[in-house]
């Protein structure tokens, strides 16, 4: 278009110096005044209207080219920001509820037309098709532990914990840490005693500790691998699980925390264990002792394989729910001139009220799953199974490691697990938390 404006231009152009020479040529149509000044004018004329319609022209073939106007293309020119920034709830809203929704986490499979459906969700999987437990003793403390699974202690007393382990699955396994630490919760401090040694005093056993700073239950979590793997906590408890690249996915503040608390919290997070993801929950209570130095007062989780958790929680839920610990072992801890030991009589308690609130958040989390799913008809959302060819078994798993599975399976003893066929979807589903490992 600016090629054909540029052509007329120049034959304007051409026809005024005409004009000018000759004016009888160009303005042959008048009868008289065949002057140049009639010439200059009339060209005058022809230059406004030429370019009136050249600026007409030029603005329409911007307009598509406009950010967030409508146009030729315009799907291709969305900003990245109207594509991943905005909530999901809001792209739905403006949207209409059509097909343009953004999916949920994991990809959805579609259920075969005319197929019977066994619709038990994962929820009532998880509730159902618990894993089988048996009791656990060591004398000092008592617990129901999924069965086959293998028992670490270490500590005494105020320190006494619990790791329990599925020997095929290292990622399933729950723990209870008590006094653990301790950490640093300022660098001078860390500082003080490095000079302190350096200048002759004794060894600081503890000065492998990371500096947790500040000392909330979120930084505690995060830093527990490089406190788990110091000297001094190898040598109480080499089992420790050791969870690196640690993400905060959810965080809740503990109502009626201990007075001698500086946080505590119930976290659902992901993490590598031994290059394996998994994904866990976290209760956490921290206390700054003063003098640069803190604790993890209490550090209780249960985890799994990422995508498991959910089909995994209500058996462990159960396991935290039963633990005890014996009045004559706490009585003998006191006689020992231990008195931190008293508080180790609340310990069962809180675990149980631990495992309440772990509970309350897991069905929260699987009721919004549900509400989200019923959107979604043509799909499986809340029915994801995988199938056993060897055995003719399917088992319910979620989306998430559906998703996870299809790309790390050869993590996973059962790596040869398959996409449900269409004959399979009437087979009533188990666990997937407990069968797959």
């Amino acid at each position: 278009m600016e090629t054909l404006f540029c052509i007329l231009l120049l034959i304007s152009l051409a026809c005024l110096l005409a004009g000018l020479v000759r004016p009888g040529l160009v303005l042959g149509f008048l009868k008289k005044n065949k002057t140049r000044k009639n010439v200059i004018l009339i060209f005058g004329i022809l230059s406004v209207s030429f370019f009136t319609l050249f600026g007409l022209v030029t603005e329409s073939d911007l307009i598509p080219e406009l950010p967030g106007l409508p146009g030729i293309d315009s799907e291709e020119r969305t900003s990245p920001v109207g594509q991943e920034g905005v909530p999901e709830s809001s792209q739905g809203e403006s949207s209409g509820g059509d097909e343009s929704v953004k999916e949920p986490v994991g990809e959805p499979k579609e259920i075969p037309s005319g197929t019977t459906l066994c619709s038990i969700s994962i929820g009532e999987v998880a509730k159902t098709e618990l894993l089988q437990l048996s009791s656990w003793t060591d004398g000092a403390v008592s617990i129901n532990l999924p069965a086959g699974w293998n028992v670490y202690t270490g500590g005494e007393c105020a320190t006494k914990s619990i790791l329990a382990r599925d020997p095929s699955s290292e990622l399933k396994q729950v723990f209870y840490f008590s006094e653990a630490g301790p950490v640093y919760t300022n660098q001078e401090r860390k500082v003080w005693d490095y000079n302190y040694m350096q200048m002759g005093g004794s060894n600081v056993p503890w000065f492998e500790s990371p500096v947790v700073s500040p000392l909330t239950a979120e930084n505690y979590l995060i830093n527990f691998s490089t406190l788990a793997l110091t000297g001094f906590f190898q040598q109480a408890f080499p089992q420790a699980p050791i969870m690196t690249n640690v993400e905060i996915i959810s965080s809740e503040g503990v109502a009626d925390k201990p007075s001698y608390a500086t946080d505590a919290r119930l976290i659902r997070a992901e993490f590598q264990q031994n290059n394996k993801s998994g994904e866990g929950y976290f209760y956490i209570i921290t206390a700054d002792i003063g003098m640069g130095w803190g604790y993890g007062m209490m550090f209780i989780g249960i985890t799994a394989p990422r995508g498991l958790l959910d089909l995994i929680t209500p058996s462990l839920e159960k396991s935290l729910e039963s633990y005890t610990i014996s009045q004559g072992y706490v009585s003998a801890c006191i006689q020992a001139q231990n008195k931190a030991a008293a508080g180790a009589l609340e310990a069962g308690k809180i675990l149980s009220e631990t495992s309440d609130t772990i509970m309350d958040v897991w069905e929260n989390k699987l009721e919004s799953e549900q509400r989200m799913s019923e959107k979604y008809s043509n799909v499986t959302l809340g029915y994801s199974r995988l199938y056993n060819p060897d055995t003719d078994e399917v088992y319910e798993v979620t989306p998430e490691f559906y998703d996870y599975y299809e790309v790390h399976g050869d993590e996973f003893e059962k790596s040869y697990l398959e996409e449900l066929p269409d004959g399979k979807w009437s087979y009533a589903p188990l666990n997937g938390a407990e069968h797959i490992y």
